[in-house]
Protein backbone atom coordinates (compact mmCIF):
# COMPACT_ATOMS: atom_id res chain seq x y z
CA UNK A 1 0.00 0.00 0.00
CA UNK A 2 2.83 2.43 0.83
CA UNK A 3 4.39 1.72 -2.58
CA UNK A 4 1.10 2.65 -4.26
CA UNK A 5 0.87 5.89 -2.27
CA UNK A 6 4.46 6.75 -3.20
CA UNK A 7 3.70 5.96 -6.86
CA UNK A 8 0.66 8.27 -6.84
CA UNK A 9 2.60 11.02 -5.05
CA UNK A 10 5.50 10.94 -7.54
CA UNK A 11 3.14 10.75 -10.53
CA UNK A 12 1.14 13.70 -9.15
CA UNK A 13 4.28 15.77 -8.58
CA UNK A 14 5.46 15.10 -12.13
CA UNK A 15 2.15 15.89 -13.83
CA UNK A 16 1.55 18.93 -11.60
CA UNK A 17 4.99 20.36 -12.37
CA UNK A 18 4.44 19.91 -16.10
CA UNK A 19 0.96 21.46 -15.93
CA UNK A 20 2.20 24.44 -13.91
CA UNK A 21 5.19 25.10 -16.15
CA UNK A 22 3.08 24.79 -19.31
CA UNK A 23 0.61 27.32 -17.94
CA UNK A 24 3.10 29.87 -16.60
CA UNK A 25 5.01 32.56 -18.40
CA UNK A 26 8.38 31.83 -16.86
CA UNK A 27 11.23 32.80 -19.16
CA UNK A 28 14.28 30.59 -19.50
CA UNK A 29 16.56 31.15 -16.50
CA UNK A 30 19.85 29.82 -15.20
CA UNK A 31 19.33 27.68 -12.11
CA UNK A 32 22.94 26.61 -11.50
CA UNK A 33 25.52 28.66 -13.45
CA UNK A 34 27.41 26.68 -16.12
CA UNK A 35 25.38 23.56 -15.33
CA UNK A 36 21.55 23.75 -15.22
CA UNK A 37 18.94 26.01 -16.79
CA UNK A 38 15.16 26.15 -16.83
CA UNK A 39 14.23 25.86 -20.50
CA UNK A 40 10.70 24.76 -21.47
CA UNK A 41 10.43 22.57 -24.55
CA UNK A 42 8.20 19.85 -26.01
CA UNK A 43 9.68 16.50 -27.00
CA UNK A 44 7.62 14.42 -29.44
CA UNK A 45 10.31 11.75 -29.51
CA UNK A 46 11.90 9.63 -26.83
CA UNK A 47 15.31 9.92 -25.15
CA UNK A 48 17.49 12.62 -26.72
CA UNK A 49 14.57 13.49 -29.07
CA UNK A 50 14.96 10.23 -31.00
CA UNK A 51 12.01 9.80 -33.43
CA UNK A 52 10.86 13.39 -32.84
CA UNK A 53 10.45 14.13 -36.54
CA UNK A 54 8.62 10.91 -37.34
CA UNK A 55 5.07 10.58 -38.66
CA UNK A 56 1.80 9.64 -36.96
CA UNK A 57 2.25 5.88 -37.45
CA UNK A 58 5.62 5.94 -35.70
CA UNK A 59 4.14 8.01 -32.87
CA UNK A 60 1.32 5.47 -32.43
CA UNK A 61 3.82 2.60 -32.45
CA UNK A 62 5.89 4.43 -29.84
CA UNK A 63 2.82 4.77 -27.61
CA UNK A 64 2.01 1.08 -27.95
CA UNK A 65 5.61 0.02 -27.24
CA UNK A 66 5.86 2.31 -24.21
CA UNK A 67 2.54 0.98 -22.90
CA UNK A 68 3.69 -2.62 -23.33
CA UNK A 69 6.95 -1.83 -21.53
CA UNK A 70 4.99 -0.26 -18.65
CA UNK A 71 2.79 -3.38 -18.41
CA UNK A 72 5.90 -5.59 -18.30
CA UNK A 73 7.51 -3.40 -15.61
CA UNK A 74 4.28 -3.41 -13.58
CA UNK A 75 4.20 -7.21 -13.77
CA UNK A 76 7.86 -7.37 -12.69
CA UNK A 77 7.14 -4.95 -9.82
CA UNK A 78 4.28 -7.14 -8.57
CA UNK A 79 6.42 -10.30 -8.72
CA UNK A 80 9.61 -9.05 -7.08
CA UNK A 81 10.24 -9.51 -3.37
CA UNK A 82 13.38 -7.34 -3.04
CA UNK A 83 12.32 -3.98 -1.55
CA UNK A 84 15.14 -2.00 -3.19
CA UNK A 85 14.33 -3.48 -6.60
CA UNK A 86 10.65 -2.73 -5.95
CA UNK A 87 11.57 0.88 -5.19
CA UNK A 88 13.65 1.10 -8.38
CA UNK A 89 10.80 -0.30 -10.45
CA UNK A 90 8.34 2.05 -8.75
CA UNK A 91 10.50 5.06 -9.68
CA UNK A 92 10.73 3.89 -13.30
CA UNK A 93 6.97 3.27 -13.39
CA UNK A 94 6.06 6.65 -11.86
CA UNK A 95 8.26 8.49 -14.35
CA UNK A 96 7.24 6.26 -17.22
CA UNK A 97 3.53 6.68 -16.60
CA UNK A 98 4.00 10.46 -16.16
CA UNK A 99 5.63 10.79 -19.56
CA UNK A 100 3.23 8.27 -21.13
CA UNK A 101 0.12 10.11 -19.91
CA UNK A 102 1.39 13.42 -21.22
CA UNK A 103 2.39 11.89 -24.57
CA UNK A 104 -1.01 10.17 -24.84
CA UNK A 105 -3.04 13.34 -24.23
CA UNK A 106 -0.77 16.03 -25.74
CA UNK A 107 1.40 14.18 -28.27
CA UNK A 108 4.60 15.34 -26.61
CA UNK A 109 6.42 15.33 -23.29
CA UNK A 110 7.28 18.57 -21.50
CA UNK A 111 10.99 18.87 -20.74
CA UNK A 112 12.29 21.83 -18.75
CA UNK A 113 15.68 21.15 -17.14
CA UNK A 114 18.57 21.89 -19.50
CA UNK A 115 21.77 20.15 -18.42
CA UNK A 116 24.96 21.61 -19.80
CA UNK A 117 28.63 22.02 -19.07
CA UNK A 118 29.53 25.62 -19.73
CA UNK A 119 28.31 26.31 -23.25
CA UNK A 120 28.12 22.62 -24.20
CA UNK A 121 24.50 21.47 -24.17
CA UNK A 122 23.97 17.89 -23.02
CA UNK A 123 20.19 17.34 -22.92
CA UNK A 124 16.86 18.66 -21.65
CA UNK A 125 14.89 16.48 -19.25
CA UNK A 126 12.11 16.54 -16.64
CA UNK A 127 11.27 15.15 -13.20
CA UNK A 128 9.90 11.92 -14.72
CA UNK A 129 13.18 11.36 -16.59
CA UNK A 130 15.05 11.88 -13.31
CA UNK A 131 12.83 9.26 -11.62
CA UNK A 132 13.38 6.79 -14.47
CA UNK A 133 17.15 7.26 -14.32
CA UNK A 134 17.30 6.96 -10.53
CA UNK A 135 15.13 3.82 -10.66
CA UNK A 136 17.29 2.27 -13.37
CA UNK A 137 20.44 2.92 -11.30
CA UNK A 138 18.84 1.18 -8.30
CA UNK A 139 17.82 -1.81 -10.44
CA UNK A 140 21.31 -2.11 -11.94
CA UNK A 141 22.78 -1.93 -8.42
CA UNK A 142 20.54 -4.84 -7.36
CA UNK A 143 21.55 -6.90 -10.40
CA UNK A 144 25.23 -6.23 -9.69
CA UNK A 145 24.76 -7.14 -6.03
CA UNK A 146 23.11 -10.42 -7.01
CA UNK A 147 26.01 -11.22 -9.33
CA UNK A 148 28.48 -10.31 -6.54
CA UNK A 149 30.11 -7.73 -8.82
CA UNK A 150 29.90 -4.97 -6.22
Amino acid sequence: MKFFILFLALLSIDLSLKWYLNNSNIESITLVPYFLDYFLTKNTGIALSLFSSSGNLTQILLLVLIFLALIFLTHTFLKTKDKVQKLGLLLVLAGGFGNFIERLFYGAVTDYLHLRIGTTSLFVFNFADFLITLGAVLIIFIWMREEKIV
